[in-house]
């Protein structure tokens, strides 16, 4: 009988343990992300939200002239902070987003977002700092650090939304007929400079 009362008690405190462990964990995941700490408030405004559309919509208007007189020509497209997190503000109204709230800075060569994802019990504060580089032609994200709350995260974690979002980049980029020459981020600004691919 002691046996059966010790295995008992062995759960029971096991128990005690998990609960305490995911009361901890929660409260973790609560919790503002360190890398909040080092964003930039940005202005957002109407206007440069229009800003950004526009850009996008020139920029696409003139890989499909390039590609249609079967020209290599180089293209940039610069968008800033303020234009970003505008189309962003714009977009979170306009319930495009699973997301509360969200703020992107463009540092001396790297991008950190931070963002507050709508989630059923507790909402999830992640942010992330990364840069974007180049493979054969397309952008490549690379994350360098990623929180999500306070908690203590794998660097698998780190490496699985790395993962995640260069599966999102591919498939927004799939059928773009343009190679990425360079990319810049300095400046508050995004710069991208592409040069088109013939037409078939």
């Amino acid at each position: 009988m002691r046996v059966i009362k010790g295995i008992i008690m062995a759960i029971g405190v096991i128990g005690i343990l998990v609960m305490l462990a995911l009361a901890t964990g929660l409260y973790l995941y609560s919790l503002s992300p360190s890398i909040l700490g080092r964003a930039v408030p940005v202005a957002v405004t109407a206007d440069a939200a229009q800003s950004f559309d526009d850009k996008l919509e020139s920029a696409d208007t003139q890989i499909k002239a390039a590609v249609a007189a079967r020209e290599n020509r180089e293209l940039s497209l610069v968008v800033t902070e303020s234009e970003v997190n505008s189309k962003l503000v714009q977009m979170l109204a306009e319930g495009q987003l699973p997301l509360k709230q969200t703020l992107i800075n463009f540092g001396d060569g790297y991008f950190l977002i931070y963002a507050v994802l709508d989630a059923p019990v507790i909402d999830a504060k992640t942010g992330a700092i990364g840069r974007i580089e180049i493979a054969d032609g397309k952008p490549k994200v690379v994350i360098d650090e990623f929180n999500l709350g306070k908690l203590p995260l794998t660097e698998s974690a780190r490496a699985r939304v790395e993962q995640l979002a260069n599966i999102i980049v591919s498939l927004e980029t799939a059928d773009i007929p343009v190679n990425v020459t360079s990319v810049q981020i300095q400046d508050q600004q995004l710069t991208i400079t592409v040069t088109t691919e013939l037409g078939d």
